[in-house]
């Protein structure tokens, strides 16, 4: 029913999405929270309210909280992060990386790299909670 539909409807499809987008959010910094410890002071509140509303927005709670809490624990460390940590220009030459950006070009690549993300990062977390850490615990 897309074919005929007018300003308005276009409009308050985009009125919509704003306002489900900010609930979202917000039941996110709920969830955020209760990952930390912080949304209530028992622990097994902390799991149910956390779970439920991860659960509602597709994110698995406990392998998160397990991931963010390595993040937290070594936050900018270059090499120790769980993410956002920059390869380093040994990782980008092994990876073939700078020979596929020099071949499909700087966008194609950039554009490459976000579906790779999506297609295939996201769902190896949720399936085997594969992360972007170097190195585990034990410094391997």
């Amino acid at each position: 029913r897309v074919y005929n539909m007018r300003w308005f409807d276009i409009f308050g499809w985009i009125l919509y999405a704003f306002f489900q987008g900010s609930a979202f959010t917000g039941w996110w910094v709920l969830a955020h929270e209760c990952g930390h410890g912080g949304f209530s002071a028992s622990t097994l509140i902390n799991d149910i309210v956390g779970w439920t509303l991860h659960s509602a927005l597709l994110v698995p709670y406990f392998s998160w909280q397990y991931s963010h809490a390595k993040h937290h624990s070594k936050t900018n460390h270059l090499m120790d992060g769980e993410s956002h940590n920059p390869n380093s220009k040994a990782d980008v030459h092994e990876a073939g990386y700078v020979g596929l950006a020099k071949i499909i070009g700087e966008e194609t690549f950039a554009g490459f790299q976000l579906i790779t993300h999506l297609l295939l990062g996201w769902p190896l977390y949720l399936i085997i909670n594969a992360t972007g850490g170097r190195r585990l615990y034990n410094g391997k």
